[in-house]
């Protein structure tokens, strides 16, 4: 029992995702499942999580972290949490929410290893960051790329609509790393935080380059995906092993629940209706159910107005844990920590994505439109 309990925690969003994706192919009818994920996407996670686990595990993140704690004398948890969640912030904008949540919240499990409680709500603020930092560059975050090249925005109409809020952004977070109780930070280094091979963290860092290469569409993902896996093969296969298939799976199971919702009878019309006039409404709204990525796609065919629709995805990001898959990520990641409390987590996560989902939207709808 107690097994089974542990699997429940574990891999609760896996299940959820699952039985919403089994539902749903109950309503439609019966179709080619696989034309409905997006490989794109998986290839380029499956390829980070490769590279950040071979990083992991020759201590690059560890001797990261150990520069954060004691190169710049951060003593407190509150500084610390501060410091990780502009870095996530900031690294968001060009690596994607995505990747800087993969990099980065390993790091954070670390400093604040000695307080399950702070850790929850680092982990939470951070997840906050990544999402609202990938919003101010039109390759932060898929729907931004999709909805940068679907209307033909210039760089300038983008920056106009979206750095206002971004700062905004960058302002709540920064508040938000305020109210953690400011405490000790003494975290476990008993591992060690030396290099291990450098010669294979270089190499982890060119394929790191490479996958953003990719992300931009500049190299053909298929490709990278092959060199990633090929290179991983020869220096450490035991890679392979590390990589979190339970969060690979889940995004699979979102995928093929966002095409079946997408063919149910009737969805069409409904979706024209609730769109027309009320864009950003609509955008936040669908995003908490379907995720911004998705919502964004679906919604394009019923709008001309890309700002709108940007930016209700992008804020949308924040509310529910499957607003934005990122998210999704951190979950997973803290699911993996030790005695994780995931009710608490979130109940946490509620409450400072729900605040903050209503204050941005008050700030949008009252500067932008």
């Amino acid at each position: 029992m107690s097994g089974f309990k542990e699997f429940l925690k574990r891999d609760f969003v896996v299940i959820a995702a699952g039985a919403a994706a089994l539902v749903s192919c109950a309503l439609v009818p019966v179709t080619d499942y696989i034309e409905y994920v997006d490989t794109d996407v998986l290839g380029i996670l499956f390829s980070l999580m490769l590279i950040i686990s071979g990083l992991r595990g020759n201590n690059f993140l560890a001797r990261v972290t150990d520069i954060i704690v004691r190169k710049t004398r951060i003593e407190g948890t509150r500084m610390a949490l501060t410091v990780v969640s502009v870095l996530t912030f900031f690294l968001s904008m060009f690596v994607t929410n995505d990747a800087s949540l993969i990099a980065l919240v390993p790091v954070t499990a670390v400093l604040f290893a000695d307080y399950p409680g702070i850790l929850i709500y680092a982990i939470v603020v951070q997840t906050v960051a990544a999402n609202m930092g990938s919003m101010a560059t039109p390759f932060g975050n898929p729907q931004n790329l999709f909805i940068f090249s679907s209307y033909g925005i210039t760089a300038e109409e983008f920056f106009e609509a979206s750095l206002p809020v971004s700062l905004i952004s960058l302002g709540a977070v920064l508040l938000l790393s305020l109210f953690v109780k400011n405490k000790p930070l003494v975290p476990d280094f008993s591992e060690g935080s030396e290099l291990k091979n450098k010669r294979y963290i270089a190499l982890y860092g060119v394929l790191f380059f490479l996958v953003l290469l990719s992300v931009f569409k500049i190299l053909d993902v298929l490709v990278v995906f092959a060199s990633v896996c090929v290179v991983v093969i020869i220096i450490e296969p035991k890679r392979f092993t590390e990589v979190d298939y339970g969060l690979l799976l889940t995004f699979v199971f979102f995928f093929i629940f966002v095409g079946n919702v997408q063919r149910i009878a009737g969805v069409s019309a409904f979706i024209e209706k609730l769109v027309d006039g009320r864009e950003f409404g609509a955008s936040v709204l669908v995003s908490q159910v379907i995720s911004n990525v998705p919502a964004a796609v679906m919604l394009s065919g019923f709008t001309e107005n890309w700002k709108a629709l940007m930016l209700g995805t992008d804020i949308g990001g924040l509310g529910t844990p499957i607003a934005s898959l990122a998210s999704l990520i951190s979950m997973r990641i803290y699911g993996g920590t030790e005695n994780p409390r995931v009710l608490k987590f979130l109940g946490v996560f509620a409450a400072v994505n729900f605040s903050l989902l209503i204050l941005m939207c008050f700030f949008a709808a009252y500067t932008q439109f």
